[in-house]
């Protein structure tokens, strides 16, 4: 089922909203030491996960840049690791050099699953209605959104009619899903985000890091920078006055005319200009006057950290 934008928003607010994801490649680790080891090497926790469910996650370098991002999804026997496809040979790599003692493979599948994603109070349901098929599933959040993380074989046929009929489900539109993404400051890899930046650069440290979990790679790195510094620039939500979506790389101003960063996503919904921009810090705090090109726009979070910027 698919249905106009204001069906899908009510989708993920009462149901659940299912998207492709055609763009993920597909690495599965397995043996007894697998969870421990994937552990380390990412920067949500997977310590107390158990098979059914997952999470997102970010692969970071030592020094705390972002590598890959990463849908991670426990099954009995292996996990499996969604990321953007043309990122999997350097990932395999990046990943490999630190599998030494331990007792665990990692291994790029020859056949690639389907992935699909469903945000939405029924998440949980779509889970049971993809394993009823016989695809892999998992239970987790994307921030506070209730999300199924889905990898179907190519042996299983018509796996979008099977999600969405599950009631309240429905399919996602690319422009319905880029509304609800940016309306819940939700960054896009490649558009609002690209490899080798920050995790707290894209406003992801609230989506798919943990503060609390263990030692891993890139870990002091990004504690540092959240608890005794800050990145240069990072990315918030902006209202922008006017009747059309603005042009991706748009310069942000001050309302002097300094340029202090750029628009990397904007959608026009319902009488709004709403956008996603990489600004300097000094400006990320919540209504910040600011212009977008020629027109007023206001820095508008949807929380306002303690004594710092918004997300």
């Amino acid at each position: 089922m698919q249905g106009d934008v204001s069906t899908q928003i009510r989708a993920i607010e009462e149901g659940a909203l299912v998207r492709a994801m055609p763009e993920l490649g597909t690495l599965e680790v397995t043996g007894p030491e697998r969870q421990s080891w994937l552990s380390g090497l990412v920067t949500n926790d997977l310590s107390d996960l158990k098979a059914g469910q997952g999470c997102y996650a970010l692969h970071v370098a030592k020094n705390g840049r972002i590598q890959a991002e990463l849908w991670v999804l426990l099954e009995d026997e292996r996990i499996l690791l969604g990321a953007q496809a043309p990122d999997m040979d350097a990932l395999f790599e990046a990943m490999d050099r630190y599998l030494i003692m331990e007792d665990a493979e990692l291994v790029l599948p020859d056949e690639q699953p389907g992935w699909w994603l469903a945000h939405g109070p029924k998440a949980e349901q779509v889970v049971d209605a993809a394993r009823g098929v016989g695809a892999a599933a998992a239970f987790g959040h994307l921030g506070e959104l209730p999300t199924a993380i889905v990898a179907s074989p190519t042996s299983v046929p018509n796996v979008v009619e099977t999600l969405t009929d599950v009631s309240g489900v429905v399919l996602a539109t690319p422009d319905g899903w880029e509304r609800i993404r940016i309306e819940r400051m939700l960054p896009r890899y490649g558009v609002d985000f690209e490899a080798n930046c920050y995790p707290q650069e894209a406003c992801l440290e609230h989506l798919a890091v943990s503060f609390d979990k263990g030692c891993y790679v890139g870990q002091e790195a990004v504690f540092m920078l959240e608890k005794r510094g800050h990145v240069k620039k990072r990315l918030v939500r902006l209202i922008v006055e006017g009747d059309e979506p603005v042009p991706r790389g748009t310069p942000v101003t001050t309302p002097e005319g300094e340029e202090v960063g750029h628009v990397t996503s904007s959608i026009h919904a319902d009488g709004k200009t709403w956008a996603m921009g990489l600004v300097r810090y000094k400006q990320t705090l919540s209504g910040t006057e600011l212009k977008v090109g020629q027109s007023p726009a206001t820095v508008s979070c949807l929380a306002v950290r303690e004594g710092g910027p918004c997300c």
